[in-house]
This record gives structure tokens, sequence and C-alpha cells, in this order.
């Protein structure tokens, strides 16, 4: 077991200078563990910022922190940044330490007891909603992902490590103590390590194969847009084999108030790796809001309610389970479970009522049901059609409900969690239900040795799986890879509808996921054709991928080097 707050150990291997630690010491909680919080001298704009950087930068956050002065250094010895505005880490360490910070050290206190006082011992919980908790998580495990970016609410913002950009190695992958202490120890390493030896081995060969046969050079503006776009491409496909048990990171910013009941709940899962998370978070948060957060206690209520409930599952509800899915083709991913009655009455009724000018609601949907053809038709076109691309549908478009059910791989899943409208019913991570394909491998003979390593590495977790399953039901979920198959079951009003698909139904987004919304879209179009026609779903793909995004991305970036280096020699 580790001090580090996780189950890893310091995801950092840096040593501090003395200006380092006294800048990282102003900004940020602690240095010595994967868990920490920003302190109230980090400004929420450069806050933004780095929690951006995870997603494409192998570094934590301190040391891409660091790393700034670094840059700003180096660029102004290529001419690109102005002498005058570079700012060294030495600059910024003497600043903090010569800073008259008493005066504010003493308000602070001073907030805080009243905050303690009025905010939680008289139960103004109110207060907390004003107030923002900023984490930064490192050296976490894919798996335990999915309950961190779930509160309930559902309201928080995450950053995470991308399996686009961002290269594994098995000194990334982690057994949790319970199984590492099992019989099944060395099994669950062996399997973890060949999974992540496929990773890296097949890698390359996957990257030739699609340059040779889907991204071409000479479609591109750039070597830039064209490397950018093959690396995503074979990122993409190689991620099926990475297992729940890889370490990530990830920057969350919760209201505290959520952060409250959610840290809570941490503290009673299933898993340990959560609590010890759980109890980390705490602890560096209540450093920055101890007022709101020190009556933090373990939920008896969910630590009690959660195993009860698997037990009462397993007893009510038989031995039936779906049958194993070995395979893509011709699969339907999405399946409407049910919608609301009536919904485009509904939909016309919530649409005209704000513009009723006193008229009941019983007036306004007895009228609407009585429209022709040519009257709906009117309704939505006058509502819908002037918005722009990206323009919300304005709030009578919120009503109803359609109910999905979900069979998607996991990979893919780690994406469509973050659709936080709505509600989200998530069954266990699992290899009991089969696999999907990474894109182009199931039907292409020209990739037969990556599919057969594939379906081999898959088939072998799968069996590790439902042994260790059979003592550790709950912890035989980090066996699983990204690409084996989950349900979960999504409810969400027409508006979200429109908003989830024409966000992830693009052709930069991932096959996966794209996939399970294009189906989504016809589900829901086939259900409300009238409304469908406004939803700006794409439904094929005109360019290869991120090709469309790298060139935008590589365009930006040339045109900011080079209005710096005019800034600088001014």
């Amino acid at each position: 077991m580790t001090n580090t707050g996780t189950l890893s150990d310091l995801v950092s291997k840096r040593e501090y200078s003395e200006p380092e630690k006294a800048v990282l010491s102003h900004f940020f909680t602690n240095l010595d563990r994967n868990i920490y919080c920003p302190t109230t001298h980090m400004p929420f704009p450069v806050w933004t910022f780095l929690v951006g950087q995870y997603s494409r930068s192998p570094l934590t956050m301190r040391d891409r922190f660091l790393e700034v002065f670094d840059q700003m250094k180096k660029k102004s010895e290529k001419g690109e940044w102005p002498k005058n505005e570079v700012v060294t880490i030495e600059d910024a360490a003497d600043a903090i330490q010569k800073s008259n910070s008493h005066v504010l050290d003493y308000f602070f206190k001073t907030a805080e007891d009243f905050l303690g006082k009025w905010g939680v011992a008289y139960g103004h919980n109110s207060l907390k909603d004003a107030d923002k908790s900023r984490v930064a998580v490192e050296g976490i495990t894919q798996l335990v992902t999915n309950f961190i970016e779930m509160p309930d609410p559902e309201l928080g913002d995450y950053q995470e490590k991308s399996t686009r950009y961002i290269t594994f190695g098995k000194e990334n992958v982690v057994v949790p103590p319970k199984l590492g202490a099992s019989r099944f120890a060395q099994a669950i390493k062996d399997n973890n390590n060949a999974l992540m030896d496929s990773y890296v081995q097949l890698t390359p060969v996957v990257k030739d194969w699609l340059a040779k046969n889907i991204v071409n050079r000479a479609d591109f503006k750039s070597d830039a847009a064209f490397n950018g776009t093959l690396n995503a491409k074979a990122f993409d496909i190689m991620r099926y084999w990475l297992p729940q048990g890889l370490t990530t990171s990830l920057g969350a910013t919760w209201p505290t108030r959520v952060l409250e009941s959610h840290v809570s709940q941490m503290l009673t899962h299933p898993l340990e790796e959560m609590n010890i998370i759980g109890k980390a978070i705490h602890e560096e948060c209540v450093k920055i809001s101890p007022g709101l957060l020190k009556h933090v206690q373990p939920n008896a209520y969910f630590g009690e309610t959660i195993p009860a409930m698997y037990s009462l599952a397993e007893k009510m509800l038989g031995a039936e389970r779906e049958p194993y899915h070995r395979g893509d083709r011709n699969a339907k991913r999405a399946r409407l479970v049910s919608h609301t009655p009536d919904f485009e009455n509904l939909l016309l009724a919530g649409i005209l009522y704000e513009f009723a000018d006193g008229r009941s609601w019983e007036n306004v949907q007895k009228q609407v049901s009585s429209f022709n053809d040519e009257q709906r038709d009117v309704v939505f076109k006058e509502y819908l059609s002037r918005r722009g691309s990206h323009d919300l549908m304005l709030r009578g478009t919120k009503l109803g409900r359609f109910l999905f059910e979900y069979m998607v791989d996991n990979g893919a899943w780690r994406d469509v969690k973050r659709q936080r409208v709505g509600t989200m019913l998530k069954q266990d991570i699992t290899a009991a239900l089969g696999f999907s394909y990474p894109e182009y491998v199931e039907d292409n003979q020209g990739l037969g040795d990556v599919k057969a390593n594939y379906e081999q590495s898959m088939d072998r977790t799968t069996a590790l799986y439902n042994d260790v399953a059979k003592e550790f039901p709950r912890d035989a979920s980090y066996l699983p890879a990204m690409g084996h198959l989950g349900l979960n079951a999504y409810e969400i009003h027409a508006r979200q509808g429109s908003y989830v698909v024409e966000l992830r139904t693009p052709e930069g987004g991932h096959y996966s996921y794209k996939s399970l919304f294009r189906d989504t879209y016809r589900e829901i179009a086939n259900a409300l054709p009238r409304f469908g026609k406004y939803i700006n779903a794409v439904l094929e793909d005109k360019t290869i991928g991120r090709q469309t995004a790298e060139e935008r991305a590589a365009k930006k970036a040339a045109d900011a080097l080079e209005a710096d280096k005019k800034r600088a020699q001014q």
C-alpha cells in the first residue's frame, strides 16, 4: 500500500528545487501525493488550462505548471516571446516569499469560521452550491473513474488522459490489494502484461497499415495534420486492448455540496481503491474549504444498501444473462426501450406554452392535439429552423423522455459517461458479455494477425475474469479490457437527445461511439420524425476521422507561432 492516496506510487518522479517547492506549495495543497487540490491562490482560468492538459500531456498537473516557466524561457530564446515578459521560477518564488500574506490569512480564517457556523452548523447548505472544489486525481485506475465521474446529482466537470494522444505501458497497470493477495495474483499480472505487450507491439503494425491503406499523406495540407490523424486513428484501434487496471489522471471540479455527498459514498464503496481515493480527496479538499467539508462521514445508507441490492438482484432476477457477443457485424448497440406516450403532442404543447398568454396547459394541449400535418410542421420549423450550429434548442424541447439501453464497449463507455444531462444507470464492468472489434479489424484481412491477437486476448481475459468473479465479483472488474462489452441505461429528454447526437456523431469522434449515437439518432428520428429532421446528425464520414480537426489545429498552431514571432520582434 502506498502513501500517495491511490494504489499507485507517486506519478511524478521529478526532484524539485527549492524555488520550485516554494511555487508549488503556494498553488497546490501538497507535493508528495497523487491527489491534491489547487489552493485559493490558483485562478480559475489557470486551473482550466491545467485541467485541459491531461488529455494530451503525460505530465502531472504540478509538473505541467512548472513546465510553463521553462516553455516561456525557451520561446524567448527562440525569439517567439518578448524577453521582458518572461517570468522565471526564481522570480515567482521570490514574489511569493515577499508577499505580505498575514492579512489575507487572517481574513480567510475568519471567513472559514463564519461558514463553519452558518454554513454547516445551522444547515445553510445552499452556501455550498456557491463554492467549487477542484481536485487533481492522478495514478487512479480506469475502473474507478466510472464512479468518480458519476456523482448524484450529475454535476461536475472532468478532463482525463486521452487514449488517443497518450501512450501507455506495463508500468501504468496496477492490481488492487485484494486481488494481489489472492491465488489469482500471478495470472492477473501475466494477463495484464500480455494485453500491454500486444498494445505496444501491434501499434506500429496498425499505424503502418493505416498509412498504406487509409490515411493518405497526399490528402493532407501538412505533416502535422497527417501525423496527428494517423496517430489518433492507430490509438483509437489499439485502446481496445487496454485493461481496466490501467492508471490515468483526472482533473475534477464539483460544486462543494455535490462533493460532500459524493465523497461520503466513496468512503463506503465496495472497491478498496475507491475508499482510499475518497479519503485522500477529502483530506485535500478540507484544506481549502474546512468549514464546508469538515463533517463528511462514510455514508451508511449507501454502504449497506449497495451490497444488499447485489444480493437481492441475484436472488430475484434469475440466472439468465445476455449471450456472449463476439463481434460487431450487423449488431445494434442502441436500443430504444421506451419513450413518452403521445410524445409529439407533448413537445408541441411545450413549445407553444410559453407564448400562450394566459391559456392553461390543458387548453394548449387540446388545441395542438387537433393540429393537422401542415400546422405541426410550421410549429417545429418556426421554433427550430433558425438554430445555429452551437445553439441549444429552446427549453420547450426538454419535455418528455427517451429510455435507451446501450450495449457498448468499455472504451466507448469511457466517453459516453460524460453526458451528464439525463440519468445513466451502469452495470458493473464485465468481460462476460463478449467484445466488440476495433474499426477495420473485424472484416479487413490486411489486419488478420491483429484480429487473431485481439480475439485471443479477449477470450483469454474473459476466461480469467469468469474464474476471478466467482470469488471476487466486484474486484474482478479490474480485469476486462476496453474492448469488452457492458450494459447501461440512459434516459434523456428530447433536447438532450439532439445535443448528444450532434456532439458524438461527427466524423472526428471515435468509431465506436459514433456508431452508437448514429443508431440513437435513427431511433429518435423514427419516434419523432418532425423533431428529428432538425437534429444535425452526421451519419457518414467524408474525411478520415480527425483530419478536419487536425488540419484546423495545425493551422492554428502555425498562426500562433507567427504572431508570437512578430510580437517578440516589436
